[in-house]
């Protein structure tokens, strides 16, 4: 869903992606999922020859990212919490949308401080709330009403203690930004898929039907075209 996703011409992962120096050589992917910031990092830059290990805990995803040819460096199954990195091994450590669904990111950030050589970039995308265009809460908060839930992510839709976070683990802050993000939703396969790439423990399948479909119609009469908003929040940091 959020290579669809897009801000001034950039999707997330661009937005992420041009947080990491242009001369940065290894950089690991904590969280990477299907492996798409492996591909974004090698797309970013033309020419730049960036190894690229990702680590993730779902068997599957790292299944999806091995069948992508243009995959860069390797695949690693692994928790989080117990990287199987050498200390310092790293120039930069990137996240996409990942430090949030872990039930405490603060042993997540230490870790990631670990294998992070001194003066290396850590950039990540978490969740948040803010910015909203101001049609945009009565959209979400109907689409929400008929899912009878919003998204519950273990760390919270705000993570409200990343700043001190990171301070504590040895990190300098370098930004602290948030973009409004949105997914175009044409027809119902669109609203589909946003329903199930949201992170919804517990919500019975007719919930995210129920949603989709109001996407669906809302968007037939908007003349066939309605932007669901994705606000998406950047973090960079330096390791001191």
């Amino acid at each position: 869903m959020l290579t669809r996703a897009g801000a001034g011409g950039l999707t997330p992962y661009d937005w992420l992606a041009r947080a990491i120096p242009p001369d940065v050589r290894r950089v690991l992917d904590v969280g990477c999922g299907s492996g798409v910031m492996a591909r974004v990092l090698a797309e970013t830059v033309p020419g730049r020859r960036t190894e690229v290990v990702g680590v993730d805990l779902s068997q599957a995803e790292l299944a999806r990212a091995a069948r992508h040819e243009a995959s860069a460096g390797r695949l690693v199954r692994a928790d989080v919490l117990r990287l199987p990195c050498a200390q310092d091994s790293f120039d930069a450590v990137v996240s996409s949308m990942a430090l949030m669904v872990a039930e405490r990111y603060d042993p997540v950030l230490a870790e990631c401080a670990r294998v992070l050589r001194p003066g290396g970039v850590l950039a990540l995308t978490v969740s948040t709330t803010v910015p909203l265009h101001s049609g945009d809460v009565g959209l979400l908060t109907r689409a929400m009403a008929r899912l009878r839930s919003v998204p519950q992510f273990p760390g919270g839709a705000e993570l409200t203690g990343l700043r001190e976070s990171l301070e504590d683990n040895g990190f300098r802050l370098l930004e602290d930004a948030r973009e409004r993000f949105a997914f175009v939703v044409r027809e119902r396969a669109d609203a589909d898929l946003l329903m199930r790439s949201l992170y919804l423990p517990g919500t019975a399948d007719r919930r995210r039907t129920a949603a989709a479909a109001y996407l669906a119609q809302r968007a037939a009469e908007a003349n066939g075209s309605l932007e669901v908003p994705i606000p998406i929040r950047r973090v960079v940091a330096a390791r001191r």
